[in-house]
């Protein structure tokens, strides 16, 4: 039974079983329920009947969930209650009643906390995620989709049928589509590609779909639209075949923002308003809301300044139905926006502020993007250039992060407009100053003229000590740059210049007449060395970015390397992390050395140890960091190592981290890193 339980969760996240086959389905659970028979048959038809229908007749799934909900009361089953309360989260959000859906959570939350059943858990985790990733809260949402994963692995591991590896696949699809809307695109292409070889191992159609239109939204994020297209026409063709409704309407809507992204506007509204009859045929309000949004900011590129308002309009009246605060707010910002093309003073910056907290909250990058660019407009419509600029480089320099970067002319008017109203405020004080002293020389008294000495000593004492302070400022900041750039410079030319110059001489071997058996190992070593090049600089590039200054995104990193590393060797792993680990914060250097000590210490024990199981564990104690990696492998003789394994390596990174590092290898029975690490 529980094998059918994953099985159903993934049909309720994918959107059921396809058009084609649903008919006789629905007639043969029909049958069972009519029987009448009060028992958990009865449930499991309830919920798979109900499943059935989401993606074709919301409102009728609904209606046979309700009536599961009083036939389990009277069975008194639990398992088959937690799956009903699962459904209608989702159906509930889907159908713009918040309050409701959250009501149902908070019941599924107290059944997983009170009886402490692992399908309790289980689904909780899988609605909860949902929940939250639907209202658009993407950073709450992740922990529960990670541990959601978490469930589904398990679960394989004891049960590897058809089933629940479908299951999987679903989740790893889930966080994909999250990591997307996060504009993390490298982690949503990395979990999108999992998915897809799960899905295409077990022949899941609807899912492989999914996967295609995730694998656009990624390639359509970064601007690439022929990938984006190629993808989506897969995607399309797939959903047709299976008559998934649903689907359909997400795929046409991402059709439509690929030529939106080409500036193709009659095709980007056509798809669009395609997309929107599917929404509001199947009352989809969350889906509904947001394509008016996106149709309305359509009109506003193509300046119809009365549709852009008729349609952001409608996006409002919809969030504001469902008690959306934040699509409410968003289409409150974009409306302030276009109401600045005609009337510039009229912007409200309250709203625009709001909004933007709203979108740092909530963990929605793309729309933080797009509220940087409102205030800069508004700014610059106000002729507050000083402002304006200030949130131009904070669009700037977020746009950079994500995408890469590019000089744009306007940030360089908005600067010299600031530059010029900031000289003519220098003259018109220094105009004041000098009117002031004359007026002060006029009175010819020996009292003001010794004011007159003391305020320009102040002046003087205090321009001296704000240069001062500006020197040691500026000091140090080029201290830590130059730190920086030596340290990025070493790398470079130390890990990559010695690995690109191999592949230099190997392709130059290659290009020579050579045995096919040569050439073949030439060409592999080419293509390992350069995945080898690859993986360092993502380690370079990250370790630099501020985005991740925090210890929560340094364990998901190490999180995300240890699964991709250990899961294809079947080394089974766990993490175990005690402390307020979220609320350390690690400079650059810290947070690289740590990171890079930990990989060294994990790809020794995958490589060398011929361990079966590892253990991770981080402690944050009072002034100290613990880190601890033990394996049951086969551990080796420290007398007999020279200069293998990366110990040297790891070594001196942890006197980098002032910390004492304690390598432990007891042969035949494993190794034991142990990392005691100073907080600055």
């Amino acid at each position: 039974m529980f094998a059918f339980r994953r099985w159903f969760a993934l049909v309720l996240s994918l959107g059921a079983l396809s058009a084609a086959a649903q008919p006789a389905a629905n007639d043969s659970l029909l049958a069972i329920i009519r029987e009448n028979r009060q028992d958990a048959a009865e449930a499991k038809a309830l919920n798979a009947l109900a499943a059935s229908l989401s993606r074709t007749d919301m409102a009728k799934g609904i209606g046979y969930l309700h009536q599961n909900l009083a036939l389990c009361a009277r069975i008194k089953d639990t398992s088959y209650l937690t799956r009903t309360y699962n459904q209608l989260v989702t159906y509930q959000l889907h159908s713009g009643r918040r309050d409701s859906a959250q009501y149902y959570l908070s019941l599924l939350k107290g059944l997983a906390e009170g009886t402490n059943s692992v399908d309790a858990r289980t689904d909780y985790h899988m609605a909860a995620g949902l929940f939250y990733k639907i209202e658009g809260n993407y950073k709450a949402a992740m922990p529960f989709l990670l541990a959601s994963l978490e469930d589904a692995r398990g679960l394989v591991r004891t049960d590897p049928s058809i089933s629940t590896k479908t299951y999987l696949a679903g989740q790893y699809l889930n966080i994909g589509n999250t990591y997307t809307v996060m504009a993390d695109y490298r982690k949503a292409l990395a979990f999108h590609l999992q998915s897809l070889q799960r899905f295409e191992e077990v022949g899941n159609k609807q899912g492989i779909a999914y996967c295609y239109q995730g694998i656009g939204g990624d390639f359509l994020s970064l601007g690439q639209f022929d990938q984006a297209r190629a993808y989506t026409q897969k995607a399309i063709a797939l959903k047709t075949g299976i008559k998934d409704q649903r689907g359909m309407g997400t795929a046409l809507k991402q059709q439509g923002s690929i030529f939106r992204g080409e500036k193709q506007w009659d095709s980007t509204l056509a798809y669009y308003f395609g997309a929107l009859k599917v929404f509001q045929g199947m009352n989809l309000k969350v889906e509904e809301a947001d394509m008016e949004f996106d149709i309305g900011n359509v009109y506003g590129d193509m300046a119809d300044l009365r549709n852009a308002r008729l349609y952001l309009n409608n996006s409002m009246t919809v969030a504001r139905e469902m008690g959306d605060s934040s699509r409410h707010k968003s289409a409150e910002a974009a409306l302030l926006s276009l109401q600045g093309r005609i009337d510039r003073q009229r912007s409200d910056e309250v709203k625009l502020m709001s909004s933007l907290r709203a979108s740092a909250e909530s963990g929605d990058r793309q729309m933080q993007l797009a509220n940087y660019q409102y205030l800069a407009d508004h700014y610059e419509g106000v002729k507050q250039f000083d402002k304006a600029l200030y949130y131009a480089r904070k669009y700037y320099e977020m746009n950079d992060s994500l995408q890469g970067r590019e000089v744009q002319l306007q940030m360089k008017r908005l600067e010299a407009q600031y530059n010029v109203e900031k000289k003519e405020r220098e003259i018109r004080l220094l105009k004041e100053d000098q009117q002031l002293t004359k007026l002060i020389l006029q009175r010819g008294k020996a009292f003001q003229y010794g004011a007159v000495i003391v305020v320009g000593l102040l002046v003087l004492i205090g321009f001296l000590i704000i240069n001062r302070n500006r020197a040691v400022h500026n000091a140090r900041r080029l201290v830590e740059m130059e730190k920086m750039r030596n340290t990025i410079a070493r790398d470079l030319h130390d890990d990559i210049g010695s690995t690109l110059t191999s592949i230099n001489v190997l392709s130059k071997v290659a290009l020579e007449p050579q045995e096919e058996g040569f050439l073949r190992s030439s060409l592999q070593k080419i293509k390992d060395r350069s995945s080898a090049i690859m993986e360092k600089m993502d380690d370079i590039v990250w370790a630099i970015n501020p985005i991740n200054d925090s210890m929560e995104e340094l364990l998901s990193r190490m999180k995300e390397f240890a699964a991709e590393l250990l899961e294809p060797t079947n080394i089974e792993y766990r993490f175990e992390e005690k402390g307020d680990l979220a609320a350390m914060k690690l400079d650059v250097r810290r947070r690289r050395e740590l990171y890079l000590l930990f990989k060294e210490a994990v790809n020794n024990a995958a490589k060398y140890s011929q361990c079966r199981e590892l253990t991770i564990r981080l402690e944050q104690r009072q002034d100290s960091l613990r880190m601890e990696i033990s394996d049951d492998g086969t551990g080796f003789d420290v007398q007999q190592v020279r200069g293998g394994n990366g110990l040297t390596n790891m070594r001196e990174r942890a006197a980098s981290l002032s910390g004492k590092l304690l390598i432990d290898p007891v042969v035949g029975r494993g190794t034991t890193i142990v990392l005691e690490a100073v907080l600055p």
